[in-house]
């Protein structure tokens, strides 16, 4: 049962802010226009995401329009790309997608330049959502001191679902806001498992302040900090998660109050072994534009090679968190990554989300997608669960998750939008303390790795050397 508290979140330390997520209901709408032809604007991830849905819903694009293409001429999914003078030139009797989520400018430059504004498609369903921010002096005392009264949980109430989070010296009032979002859960049958990976801060003091008020909270303490793909770490995760359902939160993001009480039930009404809700990410202190994962404009539920179309895409595989799974999937997972033959191997294949990710979808048979926005994530600066910086063994574990889904017969083809989207993160994020020269060897003598780093959006770090 966990505790009561007499007051709610709803206009406490909210802040309102305005995000855009790709429109696929829109877009199958789109594609049912038979009459209309089409070009994007932006042949970044966004444009090749939407091109690869039109084309699944029998809608082809003919071309992309591209500022690249003013100084080289090449192709994106087959398609030609023709710079905007030479778009302005034709003026065909086309319509143009504007694929950045940043649109206004595109829109504001294609507008100038005597395009219609009937034949400028923006495919971006705007959201605006109230978030929790709270000042940097906030402590767990001024939620506890809302606590009316705390008793044991009971035999009825034995948790159903375990929520876990692995921290490493996270501000002191974005802990306290994901561990309230947890404890505020609608759904009360939950154990929370806080892991402290070695922190250096306060966060041992905030965790027991609130573990000391609700025993839900499952408090571990590593004396040092280790991937996430330590042993250790592992076998703690393995020898406390034994309940039916497995959920995941960073500690810098939190869950609306409902997040597990909706996600449940879609779970047992779908009987899927994943459900992912919408994920809104907002920027802390500017470090990037907010924006949402999807929209679909209905819940779905996917299974077979759809779901690995919806990976693929993308829609599916962001982000780890702000999914719901079943229990024995997860734990599966850990076993696969005890079973590597060496630490080495398990860091190489699994340092990053998108690698187990990407395991757990394919080992499923059903994944549930809701379009309520339900986790809050959070851009910022120095966000992690380990101190290194090893670019290589993210890097790796994209390839090995690209080699995973070519083990389903996954033509290359329909795989390049998976591989520009996860590069264009490992490499266009500010991230300006680490470099190749950091890079490990092995992960760099791997022929598949070495493939990947002949990519476009690699060649900021051509000059280290190392490529």
């Amino acid at each position: 049962m966990g505790c009561n508290h007499s007051r709610l979140w709803e206009g406490v330390g909210m802040s309102n802010v305005t995000a855009y997520g790709k429109d696929f209901a829109f877009l199958r709408n789109l594609a049912q226009e038979k009459v209309t032809r089409l070009c994007i604007y932006g042949c970044g991830v966004n444009g090749e995401v939407i091109s690869k849905f039109l084309e699944s819903c029998g809608k082809n694009i003919e071309f992309f329009v591209d500022k690249q293409a003013e100084c080289r001429e090449f192709t994106v999914l087959g398609r030609r790309v023709i710079s905007p003078a030479a778009f302005f030139e034709k003026q065909q009797n086309i319509k143009i997608i504007v694929s950045p989520d940043n649109q206004e400018p595109v829109v504001s430059f294609l507008l100038e330049n005597g395009i219609d504004e009937k034949r400028i498609i923006c495919p971006f369903k705007k959201v605006e959502k109230n978030i929790r921010l709270l000042s940097e002096d906030y402590s767990p005392q001024d939620y506890l001191n809302t606590i009316d009264r705390h008793s044991e949980l009971s035999e009825p109430d034995m948790p159903e679902v375990t929520v876990f989070t692995i921290l490493y010296n996270t501000p002191g009032w974005m802990l306290c806001r994901a561990i309230e979002s947890i404890l505020d859960q609608s759904y009360k049958k939950l154990k929370y498992l806080i892991i402290d990976n070695g922190s250096t801060d306060a966060s041992e003091n905030i965790i027991r302040q609130y573990a000391s008020a609700d025993n839900r909270i499952q408090y571990i303490r590593l004396k040092q900090n280790v991937p996430w793909t330590n042993r250790e770490l592992l076998l703690a995760l393995k020898e406390n998660i034994d309940t039916r359902y497995v959920a995941m939160l960073d500690s810098d993001d939190y869950y609306e109050k409902s997040f597990l009480q909706k996600a449940i039930s879609i779970l047992k009404r779908d009987d899927s072994d994943i459900v992912q809700v919408n994920t809104l990410t907002y920027a802390h202190d500017g470090f990037r534009y907010s924006y949402f994962a999807h929209y679909l404009g209905e819940d779905l539920c996917i299974q077979e090679s759809e779901k690995e179309r919806y990976l693929m895409l993308r829609i599916l595989n962001v982000p780890v968190w702000g999914k719901l799974y079943k229990g024995e999937l997860f734990k599966n997972l850990i076993d696969k990554m005890l079973s590597c033959e060496t630490e080495y191997e398990r860091d190489r294949n699994f340092c990053l989300d998108i690698s187990w990710m990407t395991y757990m979808a394919l080992a499923g048979s059903r994944a549930s997608m809701c379009d309520d926005i339900l986790h809050i994530r959070t851009w910022r600066a120095g966000s992690s669960e380990h101190s290194d910086n090893y670019g290589s063994k993210w890097l790796s574990s994209m390839v090995w998750s690209f080699e995973h889904l070519c083990k389903r017969n996954v033509k290359y083809e329909d795989s390049i939008v998976y591989e520009e989207a996860a590069l264009m993160w490992l490499f266009s994020l500010p991230r300006d303390e680490y470099s190749l020269p950091a890079f490990r060897s092995g992960d760099l003598e791997n022929r598949a790795v070495k493939e990947f780093l002949k990519r476009p959006v690699c060649d900021r770090y051509r000059g280290s050397g190392n490529v």
